[in-house]
């Protein structure tokens, strides 16, 4: 079973009906609800759903928007922040998308752990991508500059998000609830590649796993980070979810099927019940998704 993300049509709109609408237009049996979707959305869009048949199996954190957000965001809050009060409301907000995880009954709240404070130096890097010198000298050490200044920082960064997820895990196990760790777009954010697995083995036994992005997988493989299947074949075992969707160059949320992104590699990873969550923005049309998801459909997903 494919669900798919609310993503495709909230960013558009707050109208409930209109999400609903959106999803019975692609056939869906299932949904995740995405961060963008605010309390009083929430409150109708959940009846509706109930009414017409449609599972949830996932949430996206934070969920439902946070009152206190400047802009709906999976990173709003973080649990890497130099401040202690934006650090709390990271974790009060974590807490509340997995009661509303619960309240629906779904299976799995997926989370962004935060970032490493380096954004000016991945942005230089991107620079460099974009005029087809990132394999230059400059691209290369800039790419080197970057991982020497991750690893020098990040131990720090790392410690908050250990710290964070006890707390959460312990919430999550009591709302009988899973906690997805999303692997990221940008070099600098958490976790990385090997963060994923030294964060599994400090909660072994805890209800927390690896969420797959075939989108954020495919950047890291432009910029030559990691391959998409690294992340793949090193957390199989752990692996509780995908968000499948296409990517051009650095350009992802894509209709599957519209880009670069070899999904026949990706489905050789999945396993009984790992769930499976097309997640498309808007500016793919009606006609692209539903080829999209025929093609997930027709290669196993």
């Amino acid at each position: 079973m494919i669900a798919v993300s609310t993503s495709w049509v909230s960013e558009n709109t707050p109208s409930a009906r209109a999400i609903l609408e959106a999803v019975e237009s692609l056939g869906a049996p299932a949904v995740e609800l995405d961060y963008r979707i605010g309390p009083r959305t929430y409150r109708d869009l959940r009846v509706l759903l109930k009414q017409a048949g449609i599972r949830v199996v996932s949430v996206h954190n934070f969920f439902p928007t946070p009152e206190l957000a400047r802009e709906p965001s999976g990173d709003v809050f973080l649990y890497t922040s130099d401040d202690d009060r934006e650090r709390e409301l990271a974790l009060r907000y974590t807490l509340r998308t997995l009661e509303a995880c619960a309240e629906v009954e779904a299976r799995v709240a997926v989370l962004h752990l935060g970032r490493v404070p380096l954004r000016d130096y991945a942005d230089r890097l991107y620079e460099l991508h974009g005029r087809g010198e990132l394999e230059g000298p400059e691209g290369r050490a800039a790419r080197q500059e970057l991982a020497e200044r991750r690893a020098r920082l990040a131990p720090r960064y790392l410690d908050r998000v250990l710290l964070a997820l006890d707390r959460i895990l312990r919430a999550a196990e009591r709302l009988g609830v899973m906690v997805g760790l999303e692997n990221r777009y940008h070099y600098h954010e958490i976790p990385s590649l090997e963060e994923v697995g030294l964060i599994l083995r400090e909660f072994r036994g805890a209800p927390v796993g690896y969420w797959h992005d075939t989108g954020h997988a495919h950047h890291w493989q432009v910029m030559g980070w990691a391959h998409q299947e690294d992340f793949l074949r090193t957390y199989r075992d752990d692996l509780i979810g995908m968000h499948l969707h296409d990517a051009r160059g650095r350009e992802d949320h894509l209709a599957p099927g519209t880009g670069e992104v070899d999904f026949a590699s990706v489905a050789r990873y999945l396993r009984d019940g790992v769930l499976r969550v097309a997640e498309v923005h808007a500016r793919s049309d009606l006609d692209g998704y539903r080829a999209g998801l025929a093609l997930l459909r027709h290669l196993g997903f």
